[in-house]
């Protein structure tokens, strides 16, 4: 068995699906299983069960399903390698690195280095916090903004003690590495080449990933006098300010519920959000929102809703915004908070929660933002001069930002719009946004010499994706369609025949030498039942894999192949299998092997439905030619599939 698959099986046996799952799940026993609230759904019975003895779930009403990977996946909004990066990490499991180069594996070294900092400098800044003395400028601080001792633990704030080597003492006293806390920024070298503490007498904020592990910190004053009033980790090769928000491992799961994120513009507004009960709200660090931030936001919902204190901050702020709405694809709106209030000020006020739902309900679309303060500008204008170049202005803006390549249905609702407020047919308006796009050079520019490293393991592709077999050098990539045709002529009622093919599959994977054992006409079940001849196309996906894991002399299994499927990213078919495999054990009255005669019962409806097409095709001209033309697809499905196999992977 290759390494790979060595290591994705021993990290699925080191975890406990029912504690995974119940770790952001309430579960609660049903019989031999667990049954919660699906989280992939609006649900509002419980609907989701835990199988611990096949260490798999299944949601009944939303059909989602899996082993501990694909729950992962699925929660986290991860890929495949970040999802067992997370639970080997849960599980105290060390991956080993695959083909690195030096290069590869020094970042590599390098991000584990500053981690390892990280959680340490954590531990220091927490217990200081706590010191009698060392914290108390601190904990005034806290007591002061009104932050709970909740929201402290929450999101592990802690202190940095006045003086300019804390940290680097506790370094020296325990013997740690000093390079990796100058890696993480966390020590800066003086001119005689002894460290300092970069952060000091600051009350800490640790700025976490999307799992909550910490991978920089930003610093709050206590000292008026210092400056700057917050002071943030440098990036490093772990660290990206301008893709991290802040909170966003707290406020994840209330995001992807509402579909929408609201961004407020520091450590302590998001903090006093989720104090009063609003927890779909995240910071950016410093920074405007950028095209880093809107992809990371896209991954849990469609909408972002940007909370301002003021007309002109939201100016500033919609204009930015016009430009990710348009290049991104997520609705972004404004939202500006009355009488200059902070977040903290609003939600402090005793109806301030319900205040500020309906502030983010109401929040302006940010292209109907821009387009009223062009308006206010064009009335405001005396002079028909004064409106031409507030009006070349605006078409100008619009045509760097990329109107003109959006996508028809938007672009003609735009073209409308531009041409009330500017008095301008669309036609004119197209033809302006045309002539001032900016022009961009045709020469190939080479990839930057620090390009970011490949991942250990394939990527897995979307759901819209091709499989992962198919690649640009694949001379029949494209040959087949999405849903491969099945064969025609084949009766049954759709519930009976589904039946009937799980029962196939899963009684190959509870039972494996049914796959050779002869039939009463002397063939093989590998001869008589063909991948293709499944109806339905998730179905005939797995089959295809069971299937070649058997033609390569493997001995498939539930857990491998759903950790199989959720390598290539293949989420919907692993919901397929984990419903066949509830579907048959609950038909089956719980027995953990599927009984000899419901299988031979269900391969004899289905081999009998193959002769009826058989027969139909003989009987039928246009059969026959339709026959043929699933003859030359499955040959080039079937070369396709032989390249995939020969061709090594990386």
């Amino acid at each position: 068995m290759p390494q790979r698959d060595l290591i994705k099986d021993q990290v699925l046996a080191a975890t406990d699906i029912v504690q995974l799952v119940g770790e952001h799940v309430a579960l609660r026993p049903a019989g031999r299983e667990f049954k919660g609230l699906c989280p992939f759904h609006d649900d509002r019975n419980p609907s989701m069960y835990v199988v611990p003895q096949k260490q798999i779930f299944h949601c009944f009403v939303c059909g989602a399903g899996g082993d501990a990977f694909n729950f992962a996946m699925r929660y986290h909004k991860l890929g495949f390698r970040e999802a067992l990066e997370m639970l080997a990490q849960r599980a105290g499991i060390e991956l080993p690195a695959y083909d690195a180069s030096p290069q590869q594996q020094a970042a590599r070294d390098d991000r584990k280095k500053i981690a390892e900092a990280n959680e340490r400098a954590l531990w220091f800044f927490k217990r200081i916090l706590t010191h009698d003395d060392h914290g108390r400028a601190a904990r005034e601080t806290i007591e002061r903004r009104g932050i709970s001792p909740e929201m402290v633990e929450a999101f592990e704030l802690g202190a940095a003690p006045e003086r300019w080597d804390g940290l680097a003492m506790l370094i020296e006293k325990n013997g740690w590495p000093v390079d990796e806390f100058r890696l993480a920024g966390l020590l800066k070298k003086r001119d005689d080449g002894s460290d300092y503490d970069a952060l000091r007498h600051r009350l800490i904020f640790p700025i976490a990933d999307s799992l909550g592990r910490p991978i920089a910190f930003g610093g709050r004053r206590l000292n008026d006098e210092d400056n700057p009033k917050y002071l943030n980790s440098p990036e490093t090769p772990l660290f990206n300010k301008s893709a991290t928000l802040y909170g966003l491992h707290l406020a994840k799961k209330a995001i992807i519920d509402s579909r929408t994120a609201v961004l407020v513009e520091g450590y302590t507004d998001v903090i006093a959000a989720h104090q009063h009960g609003a927890t779909n709200v995240v910071a950016a660090l410093g920074t405007a929102l950028t095209a880093q931030h809107v992809r990371e936001l896209r991954r849990y919902c469609d909408k972002a809703v940007l909370v301002m204190d003021g007309d002109e901050a939201g100016v500033k702020a919609a204009d930015r915004a016009l430009e990710l709405f348009l290049a991104e694809g997520l609705d972004v709106a404004i939202a500006i908070i009355p009488d200059g209030k902070d977040p903290d000020e609003l939600l402090r006020e005793p109806d301030g929660l319900e205040q500020w739902r309906d502030l983010v309900e109401q929040a302006t679309d940010a292209m109907s933002f821009v387009f009223d303060a062009v308006e206010r500008r064009l009335g405001d204008a005396s002079t028909v001069t004064g409106k031409q170049r507030a009006t070349e202005e605006f078409l100008a803006r619009l045509a760097q930002i990329g109107v003109d390549a959006v996508e028809p249905i938007r672009k003609a609702w735009l073209l409308r719009r531009i041409g009330e407020i500017t008095g301008l047919r669309p036609d004119d308006v197209a033809a302006e946004l045309a002539r001032r796009r900016p022009r961009r050079s045709t020469v190939e520019q080479p990839p930057p010499p620090d390009s970011p490293a490949q991942p250990d393991y394939d990527a897995p592709p979307s759901q819209d994706a091709p499989p992962p077999d198919l690649v640009a050098d694949d001379p029949f990539a494209g040959f087949e369609p999405e849903l491969p045709l099945a064969p025609p002529a084949l009766g049954g009622k759709p519930h009976v025949v589904a039946e009937a093919e799980q029962t196939i599959v899963i009684g190959l994977l509870h039972d494996p030498r049914r796959f050779q054992r002869p039939l009463p006409d002397g063939s093989t079940l590998d001869e008589a039942l063909p991948p293709t001849m499944i109806s339905d196309p998730l179905g005939r996906e797995v089959y295809q894999r069971v299937y070649d894991r058997f033609a390569d002399g493997g001995t498939p299994t539930l857990a491998a192949l759903l950790a199989d499927l959720a390598d290539h990213g293949r989420l919907r078919e692993a919901n397929w299998l984990t419903a066949a495999e509830v579907n048959i054990s609950q038909r089956c009255d719980g027995k953990a092997e599927l009984e000899e005669e419901k299988y031979d019962a269900e391969l004899r409806f289905l081999l009998g439905r193959q002769r009826d097409a058989e027969q139909a095709v003989q009987a039928d001209p246009l059969e026959r030619v339709r026959a043929q033309q699933q003859a030359a697809m499955d040959d080039a499905v079937g070369l396709r599939r032989a390249a995939a196999i020969a061709r090594p992977r990386s």
